[in-house]
C-alpha cells in the first residue's frame, strides 16, 4: 500500500500547516511516513519534520523545475508508506498558477486533500470546494473542515459539497490549537518551545475527528518511477562548515544532501561563538539573525575566524541572514558590529520583501560559469542603507537583489546573496559555489 496526498486550501491562514502536522503525527503512529513542503518555505518544513520525525524535502517548480520536482518525489518517497504534501497558500497561489499547488498536483499526479477554514461561513464552503476542483480541473479527492463550531454548523458544511468530493472529518474550533506568528511566518520549531505539545494535541484530535483510513483509502497510488543519482555518503576528505544555530537554520534538506556527495558537514554555531578551523568551504544560510544583534556583535572567535577564512579565499556561501551577518553592521536599535567582509550597512526591520527571483550571472564564479540562469526567491524585512561594494556576480531579471537590481556580491571567493538557492536548480544540480 502507498499514498500519497496534497494538503491544500483556498488562502494562507486556513490551518493547513498544523492540521498537516497533526496527520503526520497521527499517522507516523502506524505508518513510515515522508513529509514534503510546497514551494520555497524554511519554516513549516520544521513542523512537518518535527510531526513526522523525517526530514520534510521541499519541493518547488519555480527552482527545481519539473524534472527536479519528480526526481525528489521519487528519490526521498522510496521506503515509505504514506508521501504527505503540504501546499503553499492557496490552491492556485504562486507565479500565475503555473508555479501553484495545483500545477505541482497535476506534475505529480498526486490528489488533493483541501483543510477549509468555516469560521464565519458554512454551505458558501460547498462553493468554494466546487470552485477549487473545478477551476482547473485539480483532482480535489477530500476535504476536511477547520474551525467548526457546532454540530449544525459541520452539517451545513458537509452537506454542501459537492459529489465526488469525500468529508473525511472537522477540527473544533480550539484556541489553543494555535501556533504564534512573527515577521516572516511562524515562529520556528527551534524558538517555539510548545511545539511539540501543540503537534501532540492536534495529533490527537485528528484521530478523534477525521476518518485516517478513508484518506488513505482514496488517495492510494502508485510511487513515481524517476531515475535519478545515488548521494554517495563515503567519507571525503573535505570539510564543509554549515552555520546552524537559532539564528540560522534556513536551509533545504535535500540542499544538505547533494553538499554530503563533496564535503563532510560539520555544524557550528554563531550564537556559540564557534569556529571550524579546518573548514575548506563555508556555508551560512538565512534566518534570524536580527533577534540575536547583540550575541552576534560580541562573539569575535566565529566574526575574526570568517574574515580571516574569507581574506584566505576559502569558498563562502551567504544567503540573505548570512550576508546581513558578513556585513559591516546591522542596524536596529543602534549599529551592532557584524563580521565586516562586506562594507555594506544593513537595516534589520523595514518592509518585507519576498517572492521568486531569475539572476543572470554577469561573471563566471565558482561553479557558475557567465550568462547562466538561477532561480532562486527572496525573503527578508531587512534592507541595505549603505552598499560600498562594487563587484557583483548577477543582476535580477525578476527580484530585488542587493542594490539596483544586483545580487552577489562578490569579495575574493565569499558570495553573498539576497536570494536563496535550491541546488537542485531546473533539475539539474547547481551548488552555486562550491
Amino acid at each position: 500500500m502507498f499514498s500519497r496526498f496534497l494538503i491544500s486550501s483556498d488562502r494562507s491562514g486556513s490551518g493547513k500547516t498544523l492540521i498537516t502536522s497533526g496527520i503526520l503525527r497521527a499517522l507516523s503512529r502506524k505508518f513510515k511516513v515522508r513529509p514534503f513542503k510546497a514551494g520555497p518555505d524554511f519554516i513549516d518544513p520544521g513542523y512537518l519534520t518535527k510531526a513526522s520525525k523525517t526530514p520534510a524535502i521541499n519541493l518547488d517548480l519555480w527552482m527545481m523545475g519539473e524534472n527536479g520536482v519528480l526526481k525528489s518525489l521519487s528519490k526521498y518517497s522510496m521506503g515509505y508508506d504514506v508521501a504527505v504534501i503540504e501546499g503553499v497558500m492557496g490552491l492556485y497561489d504562486g507565479v500565475h498558477t503555473s508555479f501553484s499547488s495545483a500545477q505541482l498536483s497535476k506534475v505529480t499526479s498526486t490528489p488533493v486533500i483541501l483543510v477549509m477554514n468555516c469560521s464565519n461561513t458554512s454551505s458558501t464552503i460547498g462553493a468554494i470546494v466546487k470552485g477549487l476542483k473545478e477551476y482547473e480541473n485539480v483532482d480535489v479527492r477530500g476535504v476536511i473542515f477547520n474551525k467548526v463550531g457546532s454540530d449544525s454548523h459541520y452539517g451545513y458544511c458537509k452537506e454542501s459539497i459537492p459529489d465526488g468530493v469525500e468529508v473525511l472529518g472537522r477540527i473544533p474550533f480550539n484556541k489553543e490549537l494555535e501556533v504564534n506568528s512573527r515577521h516572516l511566518g511562524l515562529l520556528t520549531v527551534e524558538d517555539n518551545h510548545k511545539v511539540e505539545q501543540i503537534i501532540e494535541k492536534i495529533s490527537k484530535v485528528v484521530e478523534n475527528n477525521v476518518d485516517l483510513d478513508k484518506l488513505l483509502e482514496i488517495t492510494r497510488t502508485s510511487t513515481i518511477d524517476f531515475n535519478y543519482d545515488e548521494i554517495d555518503l563515503e567519507t571525503k576528505k573535505k570539510i564543509m562548515a554549515i552555520a546552524f544555530d537559532e539564528g540560522f537554520s534556513f536551509y533545504y534538506k535535500e540542499n544538505l544532501d547533494l553538499l554530503k556527495g563533496s564535503y563532510n558537514l560539520v555544524f557550528f554555531s554563531p550564537l556559540e561563538n564557534e569556529e571550524v578551523t579546518n573548514a575548506d568551504a563555508i556555508y551560512l544560510g538565512g534566518g534570524y539573525p536580527e533577534l540575536h544583534l547583540e550575541v552576534l556583535e560580541s562573539n569575535s572567535v566565529t566574526k575574526k575566524w570568517l574574515k580571516r577564512s574569507s581574506d584566505r579565499d576559502i569558498p563562502i556561501l551567504a544567503e540573505c541572514g548570512g550576508l546581513m551577518y558578513l556585513s559591516e553592521n546591522l542596524i536596529g536599535e543602534r549599529k551592532y558590529s557584524m563580521v565586516g567582509i562586506y562594507d555594506i550597512d544593513i537595516k534589520v526591520k523595514d518592509k518585507l520583501t519576498i517572492g521568486y527571483t531569475t539572476l543572470k550571472a554577469t561573471r563566471s564564479v565558482g561553479k557558475i560559469k557567465e550568462g547562466e540562469i538561477m532561480n532562486g526567491h527572496e525573503f527578508h524585512v531587512s534592507s541595505p542603507v549603505r552598499v560600498n561594494e562594487k563587484e557583483f556576480v548577477f543582476t535580477d531579471v525578476i527580484g530585488k537583489g542587493i542594490l539596483n537590481g544586483k545580487d552577489g556580491a562578490l569579495v575574493k571567493n565569499t558570495l553573498g546573496t539576497y536570494s536563496h538557492f535550491h541546488f537542485l536548480n531546473s533539475g539539474k544540480k547547481k551548488t552555486v559555489v562550491f
